[in-house]
């Protein structure tokens, strides 16, 4: 099977964060000696006959951490010399040497990163748009939710529905939490139900999440069904369509997207992601969300971009000017960029998807990943950040945190770039054993393959089929059972506390 695997891949990713490096150099306008000592270990490890090894990996680990930090404490150089509400007249200057517009700092205004954006998703002939930043991607939910309310003017007796496909637990949480009399919404679990319920115009809101974890299952959103049910809806409902594009990346064709929902396009279409997923090269630099508005009709962009500017304001949903600054490099909203990062994981994970070995006689009884739907290959969003593995339906929380502890153990032992922990679209690989499906009690452990490839990618494939062949939690126990007291003792605590 071709993977298009690098066969340099530790010497590709050593030479890719020197280029990085050099980029966010770049944005430096003072001189900083400090990535000199970086520059130097990472060109000797360049040189390194060991390379290509898993303690080369572990070093180039460590250098990528290491640029990370050294970009934050200069980036928090620049932003520490202004008061959060800095006197009137006083200059704000981004590491880049950009102004930066702050009055006070519930009020910053990331004006240079909100341009930036309007390159990294422009719109269709005949379309505008505007681009806004928010502290967190669920920021920017929140406050769509709440100026929607406005647009549509909901009463009693004729709320504000909203109708979609997706599941993100985050985004079930603020549904439940929104949820009144003026309020509705229903997130359907079969893509037909949301179809017919598009074609009736039931809803004002419609939400699309082209890829998401359904009972387990990762489901790939059917856009050509959508848009026939479209094109059946009656002409005179008002709607919003909002899509969070956080799974997928630059993958989902907004632009044809956008094109085909002629003749008669919605009020608005609202683009969603959280950039701190995909769109930083795996270093994290900051939490950010990104929404990006587009309408046929100007008057409903610069109002709706006004209106969400200023509740981010009131509420303090924008990003702070520390924020901003850690943002304020060459490559952060990057389409080019963003793109090779996602591709390269969505490789990885892809490549774990088709090797795991899952059945009956193995601890993990499934594997979820669209690239195990014939089906889906020509679909462009058909990708995932990350592979649901399923565990049996007996696994207890026990179970569950003693496999976390066994997968750090011998991920530690082998000597992998490969840990517990949360989230996806790093650098290295991740597992999260926390994962449960809530609406119908199906567990899954999710791991998320990062986008280096050195020998830890196929390392950790190995470990986890190393682990899925002990078969069953009891064999599990046995070969570990000083990790079990560990658990144990651990959890005795927090049983007491519950009670």
């Amino acid at each position: 099977m071709s993977t298009g695997m690098s066969s340099t891949p530790c010497h590709d990713e050593c030479t890719y964060l020197i280029e990085l490096a050099h980029r966010l150099e770049q944005s430096m306008t003072e001189t900083d000696k400090q990535l000199n000592k970086w520059y130097e270990d990472a060109n000797t490890l360049l040189r390194s006959a060991n390379l290509e090894s898993l303690a080369g990996e572990r070093e180039l680990e460590k250098l990528s951490l290491q640029l990370r930090t050294e970009w934050l404490r200069y980036a928090n150089h620049i932003s520490s010399k202004y008061l959060r509400s800095p006197p009137h007249f006083q200059m704000v200057y981004l590491p880049s040497g950009n102004q930066n517009p702050l009055p006070y700092d519930r009020w910053n205004k990331p004006v240079s990163l909100e341009q930036r954006a309007a390159n990294f998703r422009s719109a269709p002939s005949g379309w505008k748009a505007d681009h806004i930043l928010f502290n967190s991607g669920m920021g920017a939910v929140s406050c769509l939710l709440q100026v929607m309310r406005k647009l549509f003017e909901p009463r009693p007796g004729n709320p504000m529905r909203f109708n979609g496909v997706g599941g993100y637990f985050e985004i079930m949480d603020l549904m439940q939490f929104s949820h009144d009399e003026l309020f509705q919404f229903r997130i359907f679990q079969q893509q037909q139900q949301f179809q017919r319920s598009v074609a009736s115009g039931a809803s004002q809101l419609l939400y699309i999440e082209p890829v998401y974890t359904l009972l387990g299952r990762l489901e790939v959103f059917d856009m050509d069904a959508f848009l026939a049910a479209w094109h059946q809806r009656p002409e005179n409902t008002p709607t919003a369509i909002v899509v969070d594009t956080t799974f997928v990346g630059n993958r989902f064709p907004m632009k044809e997207f956008l094109r085909q929902l002629t003749p008669h396009e919605p009020r608005v279409v609202v683009q969603i992601s959280s950039t701190l997923k995909l769109d930083q090269e795996g270093l994290e630099f900051s939490n950010a969300g990104l929404m990006s508005i587009f309408s046929t009709t100007e008057p409903i962009v610069s109002g709706l971009g006004k209106r969400l500017r200023k509740y981010r304001a009131s509420m303090g949903l924008g990003l702070t000017l520390e924020q901003t600054a850690a943002l304020d490099y060459t490559g952060f909203l990057d389409a080019s960029l963003s793109t090779q990062h996602a591709d390269g994981i969505f490789r990885n994970n892809a490549l774990l998807a088709q090797e795991m070995e899952v059945g009956d006689n193995r601890l993990f009884a499934e594997r979820f990943h669209p690239v195990l739907q014939e089906s889906l290959h020509s679909t462009p969003w058909a990708v995932s950040p990350f592979v649901n593995l399923q565990l049996r339906s007996e696994t207890s929380q026990i179970e569950r945190e003693l496999l976390k502890h066994v997968l750090f153990r011998e991920a530690s032992q082998r000597g992998l770039t490969f840990k517990p922990g949360s989230s996806f679209g790093f650098r290295a690989h991740r597992v999260e054993t926390s994962i449960q499906d809530e609406r119908g009690g199906v567990q899954v452990i999710r791991v998320a393959m990062g986008c280096r490839e050195g020998p830890s990618l196929g390392g950790a494939i190995k470990l986890l089929n190393d682990i899925s062949r002990m078969g069953t939690f009891d064999a599990v126990r046995a070969k570990y059972p000083e990790l079990l007291e560990t658990v144990l003792k651990i959890a005795q605590p927090e049983e007491k506390e519950a009670d």
